[in-house]
């Protein structure tokens, strides 16, 4: 996890799945505690995201807005985009397509 000028990020690598979702959770648990505004998570390193991996952003998604604050992913690409993509979620938060942008791109 880090921040940038504009707000925390939270760096994803490797797999998305079952086994790792609880440190995501508690990373995000971290982030929102300082109730920030936007939160960047950037999944540019993530190799592999299943249905488990979705669910995980999903309830980050729903409950980043039960406090206020917006969720942004950040450079999927690969499996973890095609994922994205066809579950859906890329509809209801549409990934930038790289965390160097992530924080230019969200609007004030």
């Amino acid at each position: 996890m880090w921040h940038s000028e504009v707000c925390p990020m939270i760096g994803l690598q490797g797999e998305l799945q079952a086994s790792t979702v609880s440190h995501f959770f508690d990373q995000m648990g971290r982030v929102l505690a300082k109730h920030p505004d936007v939160v960047v998570v950037d999944l540019s390193r993530v190799a592999f995201c299943d249905f488990d991996g979705v669910a995980a952003l999903v309830g980050a998604y729903r409950r980043a807005r039960q406090l206020g604050a917006r969720l942004v992913l950040a450079g999927a690409q690969g499996r973890c985009a095609q994922i994205l993509h066809r579950t859906g979620l890329d509809q209801i938060l549409p990934p930038i397509p790289a965390r160097a942008e992530a924080a230019s791109a969200i609007p004030a």
